[in-house]
C-alpha cells in the first residue's frame, strides 16, 4: 500500500473547511437558541443540517473512492480547526462576564 501524496493534503483541506463548516453551523444554533420561542426549532434544524453535511461528506468520499489515509488527514483537519477554535474562544463569555464562580466554563 503506498500513501498518496495528494490524498493526504487535500484530505487535510477538505477536512479543514469541513470543520469550519460544521463549527459555524454549531456557533448559530448555540447563539440562536436562548432568543424566545424559535430558538429550539432553528438548533434541531441545524443539528439535522450538521448530520447532513457529514453524512453527506462521507458518502461522497466513499463514492470517489477516497483512500483511507487521505479520509484520516481529513479527521486530522477536522479536528485542528475544532482545537483552533476551542483555544480563540477560550475564556470568553457572552456579554463579557468573568468565568470565575459561573457556569460558562
Amino acid at each position: 500500500m503506498t500513501v498518496s501524496f495528494v490524498a493526504l493534503p487535500l484530505g487535510l483541506v477538505v477536512g479543514a473547511a469541513l470543520g469550519a463548516v460544521y463549527l459555524g453551523l454549531l456557533w448559530r444554533a448555540v447563539r440562536r437558541l436562548p432568543h424566545g420561542r424559535g430558538g429550539a426549532r432553528v438548533f434541531v434544524g441545524l443539528a439535522l443540517a450538521r448530520a447532513a453535511l457529514l453524512i453527506g461528506t462521507l458518502a461522497a468520499a466513499a463514492a470517489f473512492g477516497a483512500p483511507a489515509e487521505g479520509m484520516l488527514a481529513g479527521l486530522a483537519g477536522f479536528a485542528a480547526v475544532r482545537l483552533a477554535a476551542t483555544r480563540r474562544l477560550e475564556g470568553r463569555t457572552p456579554e463579557g462576564r468573568t468565568p470565575e464562580g459561573s457556569a460558562w466554563r
